[in-house]
């Protein structure tokens, strides 16, 4: 039992890249209060060794496989344009 929900919650963490909303998630599940401290240090732990490997997680990689159009939240982007001259454009379709 608390062996394989640490477990499930390290392999989660580590390919998702969640931490605290995981920790949150898993004491709602389990309702125990005994396995906040062990299912948070897990957690930090898996989520460090996976960034050692690559800084995105799964999700992130699926979306740049696929080539699905997103804002990279991570990456600064200068806009030189407004709404308004986006509108005042004849080239909207």
């Amino acid at each position: 039992g608390v062996y394989a929900i640490i477990g499930s919650a390290a392999m989660l963490s580590a390919v998702s890249r969640m931490t605290v909303s995981l920790v949150v998630i898993i004491f709602e599940l389990t309702d125990g209060i005994d396995y906040i401290m062990p299912t948070t240090i897990v957690i930090l732990v898996a989520k460090w060794v996976s960034d050692a490997f690559g800084r995105d997680g799964i999700y992130d990689e699926l979306i740049l496989l696929h080539d699905y159009p997103y804002l990279n939240n991570k990456m600064e982007f200068v806009f030189n344009e407004t709404a308004a001259d986006v509108m005042k454009s004849r080239d909207l379709c």
